[in-house]
């Protein structure tokens, strides 16, 4: 007998189904004392470090409760939240109006899975940053006055530090540095210069995406490059007044 496929009704009921009934086990977020009941099949299922917790010689397993002490950009009730929500649901909705705290909010949550080491979420939320930092241009930015800078306004140096604590080639840390490769190559006041220095491995992210930009097919050697973020040819023009 064909073994089902992964998105068939029969690989729903049978591997699927049962990962979102009971044992329950209860997150404990401190110290705020936010406290989530989730299933322990799905969570041990998804994470290794928590299937240790619970399944193995460690005082959780006892007590069924996991006590998640809060890190700043890492646990918070609002990443744990989402994180809940994607493991139940396959979504993320933060529902959040600032476009850079939207961003600060994708980051918890991709390295409080990577903490957790669950996997699935790196190259959706990359996509996402992706994503806003399309939807929310420069507000300044006009067909007159082109940002020289023009996918970084929503980016601050804590995203930057935030993403070095990921691993190397981690999507993540690959979108950030992709943003930074227009204001790199066309301003002399290049908005996270300080950062390249302070913090190598983010230098080294962002060679890696212009040196990638610069051999992309539509990148052309008199003088233009194709940006990684929104695809435009922009133009190699350091002269160019800068929009922070």
């Amino acid at each position: 007998m064909a073994e089902a496929s992964k998105d068939s009704a029969s690989y729903f009921a049978t591997a699927i189904l049962p990962l979102y009934h009971g044992p329950l086990v209860k997150i404990n977020i401190k110290p705020s004392n936010h406290e989530y009941t989730i299933s322990k099949r799905l969570l041990c299922e998804e994470s290794p470090v928590f299937s240790a917790m619970f399944e193995g010689q460690f005082k959780e397993s006892q007590e069924m409760i996991a006590d998640l002490e809060e890190m700043e950009g890492v646990i918070s009730v609002r990443s744990v939240q989402t994180l809940i929500q994607w493991l139940y649901l396959r979504v993320v909705n933060f529902h959040i109006e600032d476009p850079g705290e939207h961003i600060t909010a994708a980051m918890e949550l991709v390295r409080l899975a990577d903490k957790y080491n669950i996997a699935g979420l790196e190259t959706k939320m990359a996509q996402y940053i992706k994503e806003i930092i399309i939807a929310n241009p420069h507000p300044e930015a006009n067909d007159l006055l082109p940002p020289v800078n023009p996918n970084t306004y929503w980016i601050d140096r804590e995203h930057i530090i935030s993403a070095t604590y990921l691993r190397r080639e981690h999507p993540v840390r690959q979108t950030l540095a992709a943003a930074s490769v227009a204001g790199y190559l066309r301003s002399h006041d290049y908005k996270f210069s300080e950062e390249t220095q302070e913090y190598p491995s983010f230098g080294a992210d962002l060679l890696l995406e212009v040196g990638s930009a610069l051999d992309r097919p539509r990148s052309m050697p008199a003088g233009n490059f194709e940006d990684p973020i929104s695809g435009k040819i922009l133009e190699l023009d350091r002269g160019s007044p800068d929009l922070l």
